[in-house]
């Protein structure tokens, strides 16, 4: 399927936490990804050891039209212990991610982000592994409805945080 959008990615470097920082205080991020203010030097602490490579998760900024407008993270679910026991999988590549330009919502931006990751980043990082995961809270109807357009199936649902949180795959043909 061709993208309505031509996304690329780069990986997040430090000089990025800022605009990251904006973003994560926007109203629609707020909502289900990062529900609780958050600083510069928060965002540099949490995302810090991630963008050295210090952790196994990879960062990047996803780029439309020469402007950054999302945030996107992936990780064998492996690597995270405590990740696979919520989980309740330890097989494959998860993925979190969210649009922080607002002037990006509601137009096929999310659906092309997805899409584009999971073939050009997640596969081709891991290319043993066949199923990415990604997780949005059942009351996150847009996040859903973007997943399942970009090809995810859905699988059940787990309690993370003590909310119901469903759980959608893809998987490599």
């Amino acid at each position: 399927m061709s993208q309505p959008h031509p996304i690329s990615f780069r990986p997040v470097e430090a000089a990025d936490f800022p605009t990251m920082t904006a973003w994560l205080a926007e109203p629609h991020v707020r909502r289900f990804y990062q529900k609780q203010p958050v600083t510069l030097a928060e965002v540099a602490e949490e995302y810090g050891p991630a963008v050295r490579g210090e952790e196994p998760t990879l960062c990047h900024l996803s780029i439309a039209e020469g402007r950054p407008f999302g945030y996107l993270q992936s990780y064998l679910n492996r690597s995270y212990p405590e990740w696979v026991e919520i989980l309740g999988r330890a097989d494959g590549v998860s993925v979190d991610l969210y649009i922080g330009d607002p002037e990006r919502l509601h137009g096929g931006y999310g659906r092309a982000m997805l899409t584009a990751y999971v073939e050009q980043v997640c596969f081709t990082r891991w290319p043993d592994e066949t199923r990415v995961y990604i997780a949005h809270e059942v009351t996150n109807a847009q996040a859903l409805a973007c997943s399942l357009a970009a090809g995810f199936k859905p699988l059940g649902t787990f309690l993370e945080d003590g909310l119901e949180t469903r759980l959608l795959a893809f998987d490599r043909v």
